[in-house]
């Protein structure tokens, strides 16, 4: 095992996760990239990344997060197999969007929403803890968790339960362990939408600004270095939860 710093990074393959990825191997960490669907997308990242740095590792694994702690157990016992024998740090990225009033919920739904957003990050954050004992752990949340909007109801109450448990995780696990959470805003267009919904977000905002990709992995690649913070939780939203 080399001697860099390695972080796991789920749903790392696309979009954010990817990015992340990227800003943390330009930092010198090693990075375990997972997916679900996108194993070629994560076989192209892994491979690019390991030209580029040839001193750190980029392994891929594969796990649907939706199957619940067995997966979950499964997928740490797995790291030794990729030549992992410790994480440094855990960011939960891997979350779905779906949309749906609360009178539009039913238990599907709500299941669905709960399994990979809130259920998948804490069985993950636990064993983290409970496995390696020391490090850093950033939830990716939503600037949804301080509004009342239904529109997508389930995934809304899915990442306010997980701000929950990135306070309650920091206050039992410290000193060892610390847990923060990063909550953007209007980065990319969810996915079916295009950049003109993404435009009026924008407009709504206070500083109708677009959060940039390296806005939102600058805020979580500082909590995840910062050693004096936990229990905090960044809103990378361009003001939106003033409103």
């Amino acid at each position: 095992m080399m001697s860099n710093k390695t972080v796991l990074i789920t749903g790392a393959a696309r979009r954010v996760g990817k990015a992340l990825t990227k800003r943390f191997a330009l930092e010198g960490w090693n990075v375990v990239i997972h997916y679900n669907y996108s194993k070629n997308d994560a076989l192209e990242l892994s491979t690019e990344l390991s030209q580029l740095f040839p001193q750190q590792i980029f392994p891929i694994i594969g796990a649907d997060l939706s199957y619940g702690e067995q997966t979950v157990i499964e997928l740490f016992d797995n790291l030794s197999k990729l030549s992992i024998d410790k994480l440094d740090a855990l960011i939960n990225n891997a979350s779905v969007f779906y949309p749906g009033s609360l009178k539009e919920t039913d238990s599907s739904l709500l299941h669905k929403s709960f399994k990979i957003n809130f259920e998948a990050p804490f069985f993950l954050m636990r064993l983290f803890y409970l496995k390696f004992g020391y490090g850093s752990i950033i939830n990716l949340l939503d600037t949804r968790i301080v509004d009342n909007d239904s529109s997508h109801g389930a995934y809304s109450l899915s990442k306010k339960a997980l701000m929950s448990v990135t306070t309650m995780a920091a206050l039992e696990w410290a000193p060892s362990v610390r847990v923060n959470g990063v909550a953007p805003g209007p980065v990319l267009p969810p996915p079916g939408k295009d950049e003109t919904h993404l435009h009026e977000v924008i407009e709504s905002t206070p500083l109708q600004k677009r959060v940039e990709l390296d806005n939102l992995v600058e805020s979580a690649y500082f909590l995840t270095t910062n050693d004096a913070i936990t229990g905090q939780i960044i809103f990378c939203d361009s003001g939106a939860h003033l409103k």
